[in-house]
């Protein structure tokens, strides 16, 4: 099961923001359309938002192509949402999910600039790190260093000058780590 964390605050989404054209939805959209394809019936992807829970919020469903109609509604800035740039509440929706679906192996993947305005934004950077399952920080721009994270998390740094499809790319290795046999070969 991938679940897909998105982080919609000002600092992401503004106009000097690190993904200020929402290209991040559209090539997750990709990612996901990629492993529906060839969908095995044991594979689950979800979509949550920082702003947990909001109506953009998507309950795991089957990577299929059926799923995946149900995914792309997740897959833009939620009406109800404001923005938050405080990962717990999505990251305690995450815990549950993965809780609720012991019989799959869980990957959260956030997409963030990680500008965290958490009460205690090391403690959160912890609890994630504490995720039952694999932990991947897509930080978009270059507010984090990969050695801010725990080693328990795999960190994929894009910045705005990267091409098209990084974001893709980063998810794709994800989504694809649990199926014996897959490799990703590194851009060039």
């Amino acid at each position: 099961m991938l679940i897909v964390d998105f982080d919609n605050s000002g600092s992401v989404v503004s106009p000097s923001g690190t993904d200020p054209l929402s290209n991040r939805f559209a090539e997750v959209e990709h990612a996901f359309h990629a492993v529906a394809r060839r969908a095995a019936k044991h594979e689950l992807g979800a979509v949550l938002h920082f702003d947990s829970p909001t109506k953009g919020d998507v309950p795991p469903v089957p990577l299929s192509c059926q799923g995946l109609g149900r995914l792309r509604s997740g897959l833009q800035v939620p009406s109800d949402g404001a923005g938050s740039s405080a990962l717990l509440p999505s990251l305690r929706q995450a815990v549950k999910l993965a809780e609720t679906h012991p019989q799959h192996a869980a990957t959260l993947v956030v997409l963030s600039d990680f500008m965290l305005f958490d009460a205690n934004p090391v403690a959160a950077l912890h609890e994630l790190a504490a995720f039952p399952g694999e932990v991947h920080a897509v930080v978009l721009g270059s507010y984090m260093s990969a050695d801010a994270f725990d080693p328990r998390i795999t960190v994929t740094p894009i910045q705005r000058e990267d091409p098209p499809g990084a974001v893709a790319r980063a998810l794709f290795r994800s989504l694809v780590a649990q199926r014996p046999g897959s490799f990703i070969a590194d851009a060039k």
